[in-house]
Order: structure tokens, then sequence, then C-alpha cells
């Protein structure tokens, strides 16, 4: 009998890159969705208006090449690298891959 393994280790990870600043008076036509934000009653309501938010950035062009706001201020503009971290355990296994 022969077994072809490998090993695998699963676990899931966060990419969290540095803050950035989003002033209205730079980018007016974002005033009403960032209102939204600050006048949020509960987490649920937040996170709505955050995923609103965020969809107008990468559809509104802000920049005279042709930028997004997103593409502008956001966090993948390549100023600095994210800090990753696991947020999950790690798990390790031998997993079966042909069985002779």
């Amino acid at each position: 009998m022969k077994l072809r393994l490998h090993w695998a280790e699963k676990y899931e990870m966060v990419k969290k890159y540095p803050t950035f600043e989003l002033d209205s008076e730079q980018f007016p036509e974002l005033e009403m969705e960032m209102l939204q934000i600050h006048s949020a009653g509960s987490a649920h309501h937040r996170s709505e208006a955050l995923d609103t938010l965020e969809y107008k950035m990468h559809h509104t062009i802000g920049g005279e090449r042709g930028e997004t706001i997103f593409q502008m201020v956001g966090p993948h503009n390549g100023l600095s690298d994210p800090q990753t971290y696991p947020v999950t355990e790690e798990k390790r296994s031998l997993v079966l891959t042909e069985e002779e």
C-alpha cells in the first residue's frame, strides 16, 4: 500500500492598512455618506453606512488623472505596507492526496 500525502496549514489572516483621513472639504461629494456614519445609531447602521461610503469611494472619480477617491486616499496608495496577523488558530494536518 502506498499513500501520497501533503502537509497543510490553514488559518485566516487579516491585513490591516495604516489609517488614512477623509476630509469632506476635499471631497464634498462624500459628505452625505460621512454624516450617515457619524449619526448611525447602532453598529449595524454604522456598518451599512461604511459599506455605502466605500462603494461611493470606489465609483467616484476625484482626481485629475481619472482616479477614484478610493485610489487617491485609500489603503492601497503604496505609501506603506499593511500589518498582517492571524485571526484564527493555525490548523495543521496531513492530507491524503492519493491511495494505492
